[in-house]
């Protein structure tokens, strides 16, 4: 292995295809204010938009792999194999650093308090959409206004702790990241499909260890995605964040597929309502016209056959069903709470008025909360080991691509 130096750190950025966001990443590093090298070390997954060239160019150390190769941890421990020095800075491509200071920020975040890594806010970029921005600026909330530091005291302060809090003592990411390199080395990023960040956060906070959010050292950072992405993206975060924790915060193992399928056509109806108050005011002779979200297409499409049969079952013959169990009617009440909730508190916070804008919002909101409940049922199922062939092949098509 490489000796590893003091003067200076390492900056870890997996690419693939990272366009003109990665242009920008580049340049605010190249004009950071610090004192020390700067190592930048680029693993890049076969770009073919002349990202590996840009990297070039700027001086990075660039490594090729394959992109069917690469893994969130396995991608990054492999990385760190390169860096020549004690810190190292785990960063994505489309993160741009928001001030010349900002390297020499995290670094002194790091090294003056007793901590083996430090993760910045993010902001959202000036082009994002209304819901990435919401999403950012809430996430930014949650965490809070000032700098926090994260440690367990034992194992069972932490078992006794609420879901929330224990969600929040354990939550870290990668998208603006400084490690001490020797706490890299010792416990590597886990081998796990997701959460690669939270899962190695959880690992060392168990052996005794701090981390901090910092959140005076900034980066832009958010995804203007589609609805089905999230809704993927709420199944899969679920499912990670119960593997690492070992608990869900709402245990929803008992509905059955059944269940889900007719919560989508509730929410499908329920979608058409909310439409239909936000066309209300058209003059037009279409204000009549009967849509839904069209996620909820999309999430039907990657159903069996014979459970797009039930769909339809359900959804015409509803009286047909036996009493619906009280967890059923209590996630159904919730579900249309939040979905309610959330629409509004973003329409209202960015003033949007457009018609189509608004419905993209509501997809958007509708995607998240219902992916969210596959993702519990999967993950309280799989805790209790009670996780049946007909979950499994249920969620499996919404796992991909995420």
């Amino acid at each position: 292995m490489i000796k590893a130096m003091r003067d200076g750190v390492s900056i870890i950025i997996p690419t693939y295809n990272g366009g003109s966001i990665f242009s920008q990443c580049l340049e605010e590093i190249a004009r950071q204010k610090y004192n020390g090298e700067i190592q930048l070390i680029v693993v890049d997954s076969g770009s073919i938009d002349g990202t590996a060239e840009l990297a070039e160019q700027a001086g990075a150390l660039l490594k090729r792999i394959e992109k069917k190769t690469f893994h969130h941890a396995g991608t990054r421990n492999y990385a760190l194999s390169f860096a020549r020095f004690n810190k190292v800075i785990y960063l994505v491509q489309d993160a741009v650093p928001c001030s010349d200071t900002w390297l020499s920020d995290l670094e002194e975040s790091l090294s003056g308090n007793s901590v083996v890594a430090v993760y910045a806010k993010q902001i959202p970029h000036d082009d994002s959409d209304a819901y990435a921005r919401f999403e950012v600026e809430n996430h930014s909330s949650y965490l809070g206004q000032d700098a926090c530091f994260q440690y367990i005291e034992s194992k069972e302060s932490f078992q006794d702790m609420p879901y929330d809090e224990a969600y929040r003592t354990v939550r870290m990411d990668n998208i603006c990241a400084i490690y001490e390199k020797e706490a890299l080395l010792d416990i590597p990023f886990p081998e796990v499909d997701f959460a690669e960040d939270m899962a190695w956060a959880f690992k060392n906070l168990q052996n005794g260890r701090r981390i901090m959010y910092q959140p005076e050292v900034r980066v832009k950072h958010s995804h203007n995605r589609s609805a089905e992405y999230r809704f993927n993206r709420a199944v899969v975060n679920s499912i990670a964040c119960a593997r690492i924790m070992n608990r869900v915060k709402d245990d929803l193992s008992s509905l059955l597929i059944r269940d889900l399928i007719s919560l989508t056509n509730i929410i499908q109806g329920y979608s058409k309502q909310i439409i239909s108050e936000i066309l209300e005011n058209r003059k037009s002779s279409s204000k009549k016209e009967n849509r839904a979200v069209q996620i909820i297409d999309v999430i039907v499409t990657k159903y069996s056959f014979s459970n797009r049969m039930k769909k339809i079952f359900l959804e015409h013959f509803p009286d047909n069903l036996q009493s619906r169990p009280s967890s059923f009617v209590m996630i159904e009440r919730q579900c249309k709470e939040y979905i309610h909730y959330f629409f509004e508190l973003i329409r209202k916070t960015y003033g949007v008025t457009a018609e189509e804008e608004l419905i993209e919002i509501l997809k958007q909101v509708i995607a998240n909360v219902l992916g969210r409940v596959y993702g519990e049922v999967y993950a309280a199922r799989m805790l209790k080991n009670n996780l049946t062939p007909e979950i499994e092949d249920f969620i499996d098509p919404f796992l991909k691509d995420v």
